[in-house]
């Protein structure tokens, strides 16, 4: 079966997807008490799984499923970013967050639009070259702000047994050990004669599966607070 064949030559990247299931049921069994941030991440890892099953689809029949990419990346900024909003203390933060969301849609747009010569060659369709970059950027800065914004303000006593800790642990983990590769998936993943980097293109897929775990300890964490306060 194609599907287990292509499972079986790029297991790293199949399993990343499939990873997402269970975050994704965990939050689905305890949507009645997520708050706001939290359902945007659930969200978030619905369409994720929808996209990576899609790609996981093209990409086993072997059809180009990079502009399923360029779609997500501004989706996954808008849920992630806005997750933030609902969080932050300061109302500059979170205008500053609101307003780099709205400017990052057309900004993703014109990247991919000029890091393809012909659009409407879907099998060479490759990935944009900046956006992913400053989505990195972007996203590593909010998740340090908060983090000196909850320390300075000292309103956690213990982080650790805090949600949205264990999400911005996620996020921040994802993000900094993508943004090194980043810059080169425009090389790295042309559907015809790519690099063939070996170990090296499993990284992302590694660092995507410990990125969804720890969204997972965030929202098992969510799920034990409902519980305490309830008994």
């Amino acid at each position: 079966m194609v599907y287990l064949e292509f499972i079986n030559k790029f297991t790293v990247s199949s399993l990343a997807v499939f990873v997402i299931l269970i975050p994704l049921i965990l939050s689905l069994s305890s949507y009645s008490y997520l708050d706001k941030a939290f359902r945007l991440l659930l969200t978030f890892l619905c369409i994720d799984l929808i996209i990576g099953l899609w790609m996981f689809h093209l990409a086993a029949y072997r059809s180009n499923n990079i502009l399923l990419l360029n779609i997500f990346v501004p989706m996954r900024y808008m849920l992630l970013g806005g997750m933030f909003i609902h969080y932050f203390h300061s109302n500059r933060n979170r205008q500053i967050i609101f307003f780099s969301i709205i400017a990052f849609i057309p900004f993703t747009i014109i990247d991919v639009y000029t890091s393809n010569e012909n659009l409407v060659d879907l099998h060479n369709h490759m990935v944009g070259r900046y956006s992913q970059v400053v989505e990195s950027v972007l996203m590593i800065l909010w998740v340090l702000l908060y983090f000196y914004e909850i320390i300075k303000s000292m309103v956690v006593k213990n982080i650790t047994s805090y949600p949205f800790f264990w999400v911005c642990a996620g996020l921040l983990f994802f993000y900094s050990g993508n943004i090194f590769f980043f810059p080169f998936w425009y090389f790295m993943n042309k559907w015809e004669n790519d690099l063939k980097l070996g170990l090296i293109e499993k990284i992302p897929y590694a660092v995507e599966i410990v990125s969804l775990l720890l969204f997972t300890i965030g929202i098992w964490n969510m799920r034990v607070q409902h519980a305490r306060t309830e008994s």
